[in-house]
């Protein structure tokens, strides 16, 4: 499978949509095109998509309809408007839509650029916490038949495995908060960055996974776990300068 961002571009200027989704497949991202806003979104429809560039003045774009209503399974899609029309209408929709960012034509590519990765990050940062938002969910879940157990019978083999499914639910935690950490440096670059050497963020999350990890090893006698055990290198290399 392949893990490149794919992005949809929609242009009815067939010179500009060709040449920017040429430009940005050199950059790595899967890139489909549309030639006006319902072939978009019918694709929006059948794709899952990490961002949408389109522009605002082409047929079947009609107030914006494309970043107004964003079918499944791309709700709350970034979306980067584009004009070579700039009015204070347009801009004031765009405002209020909560659109990722509003270029006039003609933008150069740099600034396109950054726009899109800042877009994709996004777009992660979305993943990554509603996946977190379900294991969470799950752990509450398995907290409570825990409770259960421990109250209809002696602490057992299935109370057993109960507690190291919750530890594999923090473990994952965890490693979704270092991804989020990871991802949200991207996100605005008036925001403090990660440094190599220096940043307090990473030294956040280093604290949360070194505890993480001390409880693994504390309960690694009780739970004979290949999963637990894989869980904790994973983390002890997480923290490890230069592992992964």
């Amino acid at each position: 499978m392949d893990d490149r961002a794919r992005l949809l571009i929609a242009d009815d200027e067939e010179l500009f949509l060709l040449s920017t989704a040429d430009l940005l497949r050199q950059e790595g991202y899967l890139v489909d095109c549309a030639m006006d806003g319902e072939a978009a979104l019918r694709q929006l429809r059948e794709q899952r998509y990490d961002l949408l560039i389109s522009d605002i003045r082409m047929p079947g774009n009609c107030n914006l309809a494309l970043a107004q209503d964003l079918p499944e399974p791309n709700r709350g899609l970034p979306v980067i408007l584009m004009t070579g029309y700039p009015s204070a209408e347009t801009a004031i929709q765009a405002v209020n839509l909560a659109v990722l960012a509003y270029l006039v034509k003609p933008t150069a590519f740099p600034e396109l650029l950054a726009q899109v990765r800042r877009g994709v990050a996004q777009r992660g940062l979305q993943e990554i916490v509603g996946g977190s938002a379900r294991r969470i969910q799950a752990w509450a879940e398995e907290m409570g038949r825990l409770a259960r157990g421990f109250d209809q019978a002696p602490a057992g083999p299935p109370v057993q495995a109960l507690l190291g499914a919750m530890l594999g639910r923090m473990g994952e935690t965890l490693m979704d908060m270092k991804a989020m950490v990871d991802l949200s440096g991207g996100l605005d670059s008036g925001q403090q960055t990660c440094r190599v050497q220096s940043c307090p963020r990473l030294e956040t999350y280093h604290q949360i996974f070194r505890e993480g990890i001390e409880i693994l090893e504390k309960t690694k006698g009780a739970f004979k776990s290949r999963t637990l055990e894989d869980l904790r290198r994973r983390m002890e290399g997480a923290v490890t300068p230069g592992g992964r």
